[in-house]
């Protein structure tokens, strides 16, 4: 109801409401209707954020990175300068960092390709580098500093169809085969089936049909898994160490996902579009990440793998909690699912 609302507003609407937050861009952190208000403009109406931006810095707000996404170049300046200074604290060299990724291009690209490779003092108490935290952006840059995509450049939402319109998907998700899971007897499922031939999906660059495939009753019990797969909708699992949780298949949950009628969305859809708690099943964009941006580095190659799905476990089956999530190396043929949850 929130996002029809959101939907349903004029091109005047969302101005004025945008207007509003500028002016009332101190409650951001606080107030927890002009945070989801700001929110739910960027991600059901793709706002340009450059006023929110500009007046957010100027108030030294920058603990919701979002907002920074069309933030205005002489803030970028400013950002660049603050993670060039040893002085920042770590904490808010963090927060920076993120904004900036947020933001992107050529400029903010250079400059965490610098603090990759020339870490400030700041850098002692983060966890981990510039490149990790670009993925929230979207993109990163591989050992040899070269710039990477990270998500595609477009987003289409799963909605519910009928079993018919399942059929005829080019994106289908949980079905079935006959192989068994080594470690739990449970089934191998596809998660995600994708028929990139399909001219919504041109923006995937697969000419042929991939399938995702492993083990949903281990998934959520281990640090997840890769499969190899092939353009004529061939896949296989690559093996991986038993989990130390034993979990007992249950076939009725295996039936419950399967019997899921989501189908591809006729139209594409802003790329935060899903990045909420009921952001639902997409395609491209971004994810909502419940724990941490976590993008794969593939066993292929060893370059940082693209964000390609996620599904929201609770819309497929009742029991389950958190997302599974997709990313693919396209050219090693390699795809990875994880499971992320409170």
């Amino acid at each position: 109801n929130e996002r029809k609302e959101i939907l349903d507003l004029s091109e005047r609407e969302v101005e004025e409401k945008t207007g509003e937050i500028c002016v009332r861009v101190k409650e951001i952190g606080e107030c927890k209707e002009i945070f989801d208000l700001c929110m739910e403009l960027i991600r059901y109406r793709d706002i340009d954020t450059c006023q929110i931006a500009e007046a957010a810095w100027k108030e030294g707000i920058i603990q919701c990175r979002e907002i920074y996404k069309d933030a205005p170049d002489w803030v970028v300046d400013e950002m660049i300068k603050m993670l060039g200074d040893d002085a920042t604290d770590s904490r808010t060299a963090g927060y920076l960092l993120l904004c900036l990724a947020q933001a992107g291009g050529g400029k903010v690209f250079r400059a965490f390709l610098d603090l990759e490779r020339h870490p400030r003092k700041w850098r002692e108490k983060l966890y981990v580098g510039p490149a990790v935290y670009a993925a929230y952006g979207g993109w990163s840059f591989d050992s040899d500093g070269k710039f990477l995509e990270t998500n595609f450049g477009k987003c289409y939402p799963m909605v519910k169809g009928t079993e018919e319109e399942k059929r005829k998907s080019p994106v289908k998700i949980g079905v079935g085969t006959a192989e068994k899971c080594p470690h739990c007897g449970g089934r191998i499922m596809n998660l995600l089936e994708i028929d990139g031939r399909d001219s919504r999906l041109d923006f995937l660059g697969i000419d042929g049909k991939v399938k995702a495939k492993c083990c949903p009753n281990c998934l959520p019990y281990g640090e997840g898994g890769f499969c190899r797969y092939e353009i004529d909708g061939e896949s296989e699992i690559i093996p991986y160490e038993k989990s130390g949780f034993e979990a007992c298949p249950e076939d009725g949950d295996m039936e419950e996902l399967e019997s899921n009628t989501y189908v591809l969305g006729d139209a594409p859809v802003p790329l935060r579009y899903a990045t909420d708690w009921e952001g639902g099943s997409s395609i491209g964009g971004f994810a909502f990440w419940i724990q941490d941006c976590e993008i794969r580095s593939c066993p292929g190659c060893g370059k940082p793998m693209k964000y390609l799905a996620q599904i929201q476990w609770d819309t497929v089956m009742d029991a389950m909690e958190g997302n599974a999530y997709i990313e693919i190396c396209r050219e090693c043929k390699i795809m990875a699912v994880l499971h992320q949850q409170t």
